[in-house]
Formats: structure tokens, sequence, C-alpha cells
């Protein structure tokens, strides 16, 4: 797949920067798209990072996020957020939670982020949901915008108990399953060199010679590496090591 990835607004401290709380929005998104790029790149696919650090506005930030996506012919375009609102800086033992934004429900993002908020609520986050919206910059003008792209907004960065959970690479690993899930499962791959096999728990339970075909199902993070199953096989392997 080719994908387009960015953090949203301008770098914190900037003008036109994200929202401030307990978490900072601006920062905390360009480390999980960091993740998510490092990921997605060793899963094969690839990655364009079409984040704005040098806006002089609000409009000028999106304006030339969208020229960099605009780009590239993409497969998806991703845009990761965090939310504010939740007016809970002391806590009350309740998240806020996530919620993924497309254009609308026909989207081809559509799936994948039903997906995204399914594995980060995994992480213990409210499931807030798909919603919808069409006034969204990178939802309406991005040219394969309102098929193609989604807007993820991680938790809020004003909720304690969101902020207590909240851990930027396990945010952006839910992210990258969530989108290979949609895109990416059921494609033949083969292996590209010769390669152990593991079972769930990330225990050895074989091998694989050069070449042999991987479908892969589903993918996982076992024990901090990005795995993907073989249905037929019933087992697992490391996904870069499948094209």
């Amino acid at each position: 797949m080719k994908i387009n990835v960015h953090a949203g607004h301008n770098p914190d401290e900037k003008i036109a920067c994200g929202a401030v709380g307990l978490i900072k929005e601006s920062t905390q998104a360009r480390k999980v798209k960091g993740y998510v790029i490092k990921y997605l790149k060793a899963a094969g696919h690839t990655v364009y990072d079409c984040t704005c650090n040098n806006g002089t506005s609000q409009s000028d930030v999106l304006n030339k996020i969208g020229r960099k996506c605009n780009e590239h012919i993409v497969d998806i375009d991703i845009s990761i957020h965090f939310n504010s609102g939740a007016n809970d800086r002391n806590g009350n033992g309740k998240n806020t939670g996530t919620e993924v934004y497309v254009y609308d429900k026909s989207s081809d993002s559509y799936k994948a982020a039903e997906n995204i908020c399914k594995e980060i609520a995994k992480l213990g986050f409210t499931n807030r949901g798909v919603k919808t919206r069409n006034d969204l910059y990178v939802l309406n003008r991005t040219a394969p915008a309102r098929k193609k792209a989604l807007l993820v907004e991680c938790c809020f960065v004003d909720d304690k108990d969101d902020a207590n959970l909240y851990n930027a690479k396990k945010m952006a690993q839910a992210i990258v399953i969530g989108i290979l899930n949609a895109f990416d499962s059921g494609i033949k791959k083969y292996s590209t060199r010769k390669i152990n096999t593991f079972n769930v728990k990330g225990e050895k339970v074989g091998s694989i010679t050069k070449g042999t075909t991987c479908n892969a199902d589903m993918y996982r993070f076992i024990n901090g590496y990005l795995m993907a199953h073989r249905k037929k096989n019933d087992n697992w392997v490391k996904a870069k090591y499948i094209r």
C-alpha cells in the first residue's frame, strides 16, 4: 500500500499548535505518527510523512498538509490528533476515550476507522465510535480524501484518566493494526528468507523456507513484534519478512 500519514497542527509553542492540557497534542501526535510510520514501513508499505512544522497560521498549516498529501496517490490518508473538551484534569475514574472521523459511511476508510476504535479500546479507552464530518479540511480537501481519509482523535488531552492510560507506542500499534487488518489482510505474500513461525504467545513452533506462501488474515503485536497470522497453518510470522 501507499499511505499518507501526518500529525495535526504546528509544533507546540508555535502559532496554530494543537490543544494543550495534561497532554500536549502537537508533541504527542508527532510521537504517535513516528511510530505509525515506522511500523507501516516495517510491514513493507510506502509511507509519506505529510506533517507541517512551519505553518504561519491555522489555514496555512492545513493548506501545506493538503498540498503534501495531494502530491501522492495513496490508498489511505491518516491524520493523527488528540481531543479536548473533557475538562476533567483531576480525574473521575473514567476516561473520555477515542473516536475516529471519516467523511461519510461510504468512505473506503470506514472499516479501518472502526478497527482503529476497537484496537484503541483494547488499551482501556472508551470507544466513542466512528463519526462522520464533511467540514474537516483533511476529510474533504485532499485529493483522495472523501473516500480514503480518516482522522484519529487518540484520546483527550484534558482528562487525567486518559492521560494516565495513554502510551504513544501502544497507541500507534493500535492504529497500525486497525489499518492493516482492514487493508492488508488476505493479500498473497511470500517469505523473503527462511523465518521462524510462532504461536500466539510468541513461542517458536517451527520455521518456513524462503518463498513460502504467507497469506496473512490478521495482524497483531506479539512481544513487541508486528506479526502476521497464517490462517491455513495457524501460526504467526514477523511481518517484516513477508512481501
